[in-house]
């Protein structure tokens, strides 16, 4: 058990970190995303990969930026990583449970059950919306009859959506457990 705690609070550290970092990265890149040293980066794909339209992959380095292409650019990448935040503020509050040693309990069990549904909805919606807006900031400085607007489901969709299937079952067998654990507690 203690294994279990001292792994959790590692954990938290990298969670909080990461709840830190990523937003400001983000902002960071869009905010360099003219600089010649972060162009290169792009350029190498190591930051901000290329964006699927129905014309073909465009790079961020072949965009010409207005200031309405940049907030549509940003408010789908930051839209694109909200479950992905949201999923670690999850994950924070679970391992803090486990810190504490609360393994089997229906706190838990809903956390689990809220990650399932993250995926699902992220599968569902803000994935989708989120390349809507990047195909959308990509084209936006395209002549008229040049840009686009397309709403997308394919097979990224399906494997977020499958491993939201998976998590929310999880959850159940938690669920189950939780029960079994209270049951033998009650047991003489």
């Amino acid at each position: 058990m203690q294994h279990i705690q001292k792994v959790s609070s590692y954990l938290i550290w990298i969670f909080n970190t990461l709840l830190l970092t990523i937003p400001l990265l983000l902002l960071a890149q869009f905010t360099l995303i003219q600089w010649a040293p972060v162009k290169n980066l792009i350029e190498k794909g190591f930051i901000l990969k290329p964006i699927e339209t129905p014309e073909g992959l465009v790079s961020f380095i072949n965009l010409t930026f207005t200031p309405l292409s940049w907030s549509i650019g940003f408010v789908g990448a930051i839209l694109g990583l909200t479950p992905f935040f949201f999923g670690l503020l999850i994950l924070k509050r679970l391992f803090q449970n486990y810190r504490k040693g609360y393994i089997f309990s229906s706190k838990n069990v809903q956390k689990y059950k809220y990650l399932g549904w993250l995926c699902f909805l992220d599968g569902l919606l803000v994935k989708p919306i989120s390349d809507m807006l990047m195909i959308l900031m990509a084209t936006l400085s395209n002549p008229p009859g040049h840009r686009y607007i397309s709403l997308n489901f394919g097979t990224p969709n399906l494997e977020v959506l499958f491993w939201g299937m998976l998590v929310i079952v999880i959850s159940w067998i938690m669920a189950e457990g939780y029960k079994l654990q209270k049951d033998q507690d009650l047991t003489i």
